[in-house]
């Protein structure tokens, strides 16, 4: 049963990470063995109240064993097929695997276990599992979780972290190394991109320490041990730690893109943009996550370059030209960071094949929200930009052959310097404050969030071309709030209702969304810590 179900868990996570329809039908077919092998071993009661003292060992591990195959097959079957019918038997395995766990978790409250090294295993997959799922579904964005708590499902976040942490804690436990990856993911990762830096850096290197000790060539642990030092600050370490996990393993090569991924933006911090290039390069060539994604980075590194010849924009012209081509569907949905890089190279070249910063605008600021290092490595690149725009200053202008005015090219100003460097000189000066914890928002959008919350009627709203600026206004707005000692604001005006309807459709609207409601959830935490702590009982099965 375990060996049916470890095989399959494996060929899952080699179907996840390379999308391959042939990896993908290898493992579904490895996971349906592992479910009918949980379903002969399970316990089958159709009437009455269960005795699950009269369970045998085997019967209560079927039930988990089950469950976690459930889960895995039915998020496969989004992957398989792209049509409704699929999407429809995907929600209902999930339901099934939910009321699994909710199973065995009775299961674990209510039966007198003989052996407790069986119940230690037991215990740590189902907190893991019933943990898994609470803090999954509590991060979804509200119109989600209702339609979600409508057909039964409940979501804590709270709750779902005391239950990983309990799994993760019972070291000898058959999945605690998985509550851990769990715990850490979410600390390390989930909470920097998908929220607001709320991760408890320090919790998940207590975490990790146990695992390296046990696992000290764990590809997957050294992963960790470098994201936690990125998340730090400490980026020379975590360019360190990141080649030990490449060099730990040569099976699994997409880990090893995990690696470059994360290598490519610490380069980008060190303002190292032809290495960040090579590392996109690299993920263009061997990945096949989203080729779209890793063409527009490389072509947003090489514009971030020293080097502006005429030879590179060609070879930059060349690679946005692709961008669209490549655009991937997942799940039959389009990836929302590939409609952002197609966007921005629209833009690219209706401005003449001419971006501003652009590792800055989705790239370098998105990726470093929240982290405890983040104004480190802007005020690295604040440095670096401002040291480029007074260094390549050219002669004002040139005498024309057959006139006495002064000509210049039309790619300078008045003063003789490039278009894009005048404009960098003016938004390097303020990038701490523009990409900062405090909001991460423009200048504009920030005063429209002002104006908001004096209570002025806005105007009608004016979006940047990228549709962000309205949005994270009201987003610049309620971060502000609680440094103010506000965290309940007044009900809405009547007038500003309107307002609401024309936040739809802007690029990345989906971060944005689970950003917001990670605010939200934590101002509800800090205004009243009791009721939470009642729902987060309240949540358990």
């Amino acid at each position: 049963m375990y060996h049916a179900l470890g095989y399959g868990t494996m060929m899952y996570l080699q179907a996840i990470m390379t999308l391959e329809p042939r990896e993908v039908e290898t493992a579904v077919t490895a996971l349906k063995q592992a479910i009918r092998v949980c379903v002969k071993l399970r316990k089958s009661t159709k009437f009455g109240r269960p005795n699950y003292d009269k369970y045998t060992d085997e019967e209560v591990h079927a039930e988990l064993c089950y469950a976690e195959s459930l889960l895995l097959r039915s998020i496969l079957t989004f992957l398989q097929d792209e049509n409704l019918i699929s999407f429809i038997k995907g929600a209902m395995r999930i339901k099934q695997c939910y009321k699994s766990y909710q199973e065995c978790y009775k299961i674990l409250e209510r039966r007198r276990f003989q052996d407790e090294r069986m119940k230690m295993h037991f215990e740590s997959g189902v907190r893991m599992g019933i943990g898994a799922f609470n803090l999954m579904i509590s991060m979804l964005p509200p119109r989600i979780l209702r339609l979600l708590e409508f057909v039964g499902f409940t979501g804590d976040k709270a709750s779902g972290l005391a239950d990983l942490e309990v799994s993760s804690n019972l070291h000898n436990g058959l999945r605690a190394p998985l509550a851990s990856i769990i715990l850490m993911s979410y600390h390390a990762y989930i909470s920097q991109v998908l929220g607001n830096g709320d991760g408890n850096i320090n919790f998940a290197s207590s975490i990790l320490k146990p695992c390296l000790e046990q696992f000290p060539k764990g590809a997957l642990f050294l992963l960790f041990a470098a994201r936690i030092q990125e998340v730090n600050g400490q980026l020379d370490e975590a360019l360190g730690l990141y080649e030990q996990s490449i060099d730990s393993q040569s099976s699994w090569r997409h880990l090893h893109h995990l690696c470059y991924w994360q290598m490519m933006w610490c380069s980008a911090f060190k303002c190292e943009w032809l290495f960040a290039m090579k590392y996109a390069e690299v993920l263009s060539r061997e990945s096949s996550w989203s080729k779209s994604t890793y063409l527009y980075l490389k072509g947003i590194f090489m514009l971030m370059s020293e080097d502006q010849s005429a030879a590179m924009t060609e070879h930059v012209v060349a690679i946005f030209t692709k961008v669209p081509e490549l655009k991937v569907r997942v799940a039959g949905k389009s990836l929302p960071i590939e409609k952002f890089a197609i966007r921005r190279v629209q833009r690219f070249f209706a401005q003449g094949n001419r971006l501003t910063l652009p590792a800055l605008v989705g790239g370098v600021g998105g990726e470093r929200r929240g982290r405890a290092g983040g104004d480190l490595h802007l005020e690295r690149i604040r440095h670096h930009l401002q040291e480029r725009a007074s260094g390549r200053a050219h002669p004002a202008a040139h005498r024309g052959q057959g006139g006495g005015g002064e000509r210049r090219r039309p790619e300078q100003d008045a003063g003789g310097r490039p278009r894009p460097v005048l404009a960098a000189q003016g938004h390097v000066s303020s990038l701490p404050t523009r990409l900062g914890r405090r909001g991460g928002v423009s200048p504009r959008a920030r005063v429209h969030g002002e104006a908001a919350r004096r209570g002025q009627a806005p105007r009608p709203l004016r979006r940047g071309r990228d549709g962000l600026s309205g949005p994270e206004g009201r987003q610049a707005q309620g971060g502000a709030e609680p440094s103010r000692g506000r965290t309940v604001s007044a009900p809405p005006d009547p007038a500003h209702v309107p307002c609401r309807n024309n936040y739809k459709g802007y690029q990345l609207e989906s971060r944005l969304h689970f950003r917001l409601h990670a605010a939200l959830e934590e101002l509800k935490r800090q205004k009243d810590p009791a009721k939470t702590a009642g729902q987060s009982a309240a949540g358990r099965p």
